[in-house]
C-alpha cells in the first residue's frame, strides 16, 4: 500500500498558491518538533558528558574546567533550526509544486523532489570528509605511538622532583650556596636515594628556560663574533648521574667548580658543540655571553642532547656550574623504588634544615611527561572521535541514498526480475551503483587529504604526513564500510516478489 504524503495538499482547481504555501508550513510545522527534540536530546548528552570530558582530561592542560556553555548551547539551537529550515523547505516546496494531473498519471511513485545526483552528491561529501578525518586520526595517532617511544636524552623513571624558593631576605649568595650543598648531602644518604641534584630548571618542568646569545672565540665554522642563541640553566654537580643525562666527553662539574672565584667553566650539549665547532674536539673552547667578554668560559664536558620542553625537538644547551643566583630551583632525586616512596623521608631532610621552607610543585618526571604529551594525545582522541562520527554518517548516507533509491524502483526492479533479470543480476546493480558513489567520495577525500597535508605536518611528529599505507589503509576500510551499507538494500532489492511489485503504486 502507498503511504499517505507528508503535506496535505488543497485541490482546489489546478491548486492555488495559498494551497502550496499552506502545504509547506504544514509539512515544517510538523518536521520543526522533532529537530528541536533531537536537539534537547543533545543538549542533555552534552550536560552529561561534561563530566567524563573533564575525567579524561589531563591535569593543568586548560585554566578551567570544561562546562556546558548557553552561549554554545543557545547556538547549537539556532543551528539546528536553521539546517532544518534549509533542508526542509527545498524538498517541501518543491513537492508542493507538483503538477497533480502527472503525479496521478504516473505508474511509479512520485520523487520527493530531490535529484538523484544531489543525494548521491551529498552522500559522497560524507564519505570524502570522514576520509580526510581518518587519515588525520591515522597520522595522527602514529605520531602519538612515536612520541611515547622518543627518546628523551635522560632516564625519565623513579625521578622525583620539587621545587624550593629561598626567600631573598633570609639567604644571601653564599648561603643559597651552602644550603644547597647541605641538602643534597642530606638527600643522598636517604635508604632508597641513588642521586639528587640541584637545576635552575629540569625538563618539561616549571623552571626558568632562558635563551643567551653566545659567541665562541678561535676557529669555528661560524662566522667570527656570530652570536647563536642558547637555552642555559645552572645545575649543581652531580646533576647528569642524577638525571642519567651521558657524558660524551670531558668530565663533568666537581666542588672545586662551584666557587665564585673558580675559573669559569660550562659543559656543553651535543647540538651545541657541533653548531660551534663543527666535528672538531670542543674541549677547552672558549665561549663567552655576547657584549660580555671579562666573563669567558671554558668548555670541559659534552653531554647527550635533551628534550627539555618539547617532545618533539631535541633543546641545545650550555649549563653552568652553580646554583647558587637562582632563587627558585628544581631539586631532582634519582630513587631505586617507586619515587613516591622517599617522599616523606625528603620533606623531613629539607624542614630539618628550615622548617619554615614549604617545598612545592612535588613530582614524579612521569607525571611531567604525561601533562607534555597530553596535548598531542587530547588532539589525537578527539580527531579519532569526529573521524568515527564522521564515517558512521557517512555509512548511515550511503546506506539512506541506495534504500531510499531502491524503494523508488520497486516496480523498476520487479519489472526486470519479471522478464527474467536474475537475482545476482539486480543485487550486482544495486552495490555497483552505491560504490560509485563510495568511490568518488573515498577518492575525493584522499585527494582533499593530500591537498591538506601541509597542515597536518605542524602536528605530526615522525610520520610522513603522505604516508601511503594510512592513505590505503583509510581507504581499504571506508571502501569495506561503504560495501557493507550497500549491500543490506541490494539484498532487499534481489528478494522482492516480481508480482506484488507489480501492483506496487
Amino acid at each position: 500500500m502507498r503511504r499517505r504524503p507528508r503535506i496535505a495538499l488543497v485541490l482546489s482547481g489546478g491548486g492555488s498558491r495559498g494551497a502550496y504555501e499552506a502545504g509547506v508550513i504544514r509539512y515544517l510545522r510538523e518536521r520543526l518538533p522533532r529537530l528541536l527534540g533531537h536537539q534537547v536530546h543533545f543538549d542533555i548528552l552534552s550536560g552529561t558528558s561534561v563530566g567524563a570530558i573533564n575525567a579524561l582530561l589531563p591535569p593543568n592542560l586548560l585554566p578551567t574546567a570544561v562546562s556546558v556553555d548557553a552561549t554554545v548551547l543557545l547556538f547549537a539551537l539556532v543551528l539546528t533550526i536553521v539546517t532544518g529550515l534549509l533542508f526542509g523547505i527545498a524538498p517541501a516546496w518543491h513537492s508542493a509544486k507538483t503538477d497533480l494531473n502527472a503525479v496521478l498519471m504516473q505508474a511509479t511513485r512520485a520523487s520527493s523532489g530531490v535529484r538523484p545526483g544531489l543525494r548521491n552528491g551529498l552522500a559522497a561529501a560524507e564519505l570524502a570528509l570522514a576520509t580526510v578525518l581518518l587519515i588525520g586520526s591515522g597520522l595522527l595517532t602514529q605520531s602519538l605511538l612515536r612520541l611515547q617511544h622518543v627518546n628523551l636524552g635522560f632516564q625519565a623513571d623513579r625521578l622525583l622532583t620539587f621545587q624550593l624558593a629561598l626567600p631573598a631576605n633570609a639567604y644571601a649568595t653564599d648561603q643559597r650556596a651552602t644550603f644547597h650543598r647541605n641538602l643534597l648531602d642530606s638527600l643522598r644518604t636517604i635508604p632508597g636515594v641513588r642521586g639528587a641534584a640541584v637545576s635552575s630548571g629540569i625538563p618539561f618542568g616549571n623552571g626558568a628556560y632562558t635563551t643567551t646569545p653566545i659567541v665562541t672565540i678561535g676557529s669555528s665554522p661560524l662566522p667570527p663574533e656570530a652570536a647563536v642563541p642558547t637555552d642555559w640553566r645552572f645545575v649543581s654537580p652531580g646533576y647528569f648521574d642524577a638525571m642519567k643525562i651521558p657524558l660524551l666527553r670531558g668530565r663533568e662539574f666537581a666542588d672545586a667548580d662551584m666557587p665564585s672565584t673558580a675559573p669559569l667553566t660550562v659543559i656543553v650539549s651535543q647540538a651545541t658543540a657541533q653548531r660551534f665547532w663543527g666535528d672538531a674536539d670542543p674541549i677547552g673552547r672558549i665561549l663567552h655571553r655576547q657584549g660580555d667578554l671579562k666573563r669567558q668560559y671554558t668548555v670541559v664536558g659534552v653531554v647527550g642532547d635533551v628534550r627539555h620542553s618539547t617532545l618533539t625537538t631535541e633543546s641545545p644547551a650550555i649549563y653552568y656550574p652553580s646554583v647558587a643566583l637562582a632563587q627558585a630551583v628544581d631539586v631532582v632525586v634519582r630513587t631505586q623504588g617507586p619515587p613516591t616512596s622517599v617522599l616523606s623521608a625528603v620533606r623531613q631532610r629539607v624542614h630539618a634544615l628550615d622548617a619554615s621552607l614549604p617545598i612545592s610543585t612535588v613530582r614524579t618526571m612521569d607525571e611531567w611527561l604525561t601533562t607534555s604529551a597530553a596535548q598531542p594525545r587530547l588532539n589525537a582522541v578527539l580527531l579519532i572521535i569526529f573521524a568515527g562520527v564522521a564515517m558512521l554518517i557517512a555509512a548511515i548516507g550511503i546506506y539512506s541514498v541506495l534504500a531510499y533509491s531502491v524503494n523508488q524502483r520497486t516496480r523498476e526492479i520487479g519489472l526486470r526480475m519479471a522478464l527474467g533479470a536474475p537475482r545476482g543480476q539486480v543485487l550486482k546493480m544495486v552495490v555497483r551503483e552505491g560504490m560509485t558513489v563510495g568511490a568518488v567520495g573515498v577518492v575525493s577525500g584522499v585527494i582533499a587529504a593530500l591537498a591538506i597535508s601541509r597542515v597536518l605536518s605542524s602536528l605530526v611528529f615522525g610520520v610522513e604526513v603522505r604516508d601511503p599505507l594510512t592513505y590505503t589503509g583509510v581507504a581499504i576500510v571506508l571502501a569495506m564500510i561503504a560495501f557493507i551499507a550497500c549491500v543490506i538494500p541490494a539484498l532487499k532489492a534481489s528478494r522482492v516478489d516480481p508480482i506484488v511489485a507489480l501492483r506496487y503504486d
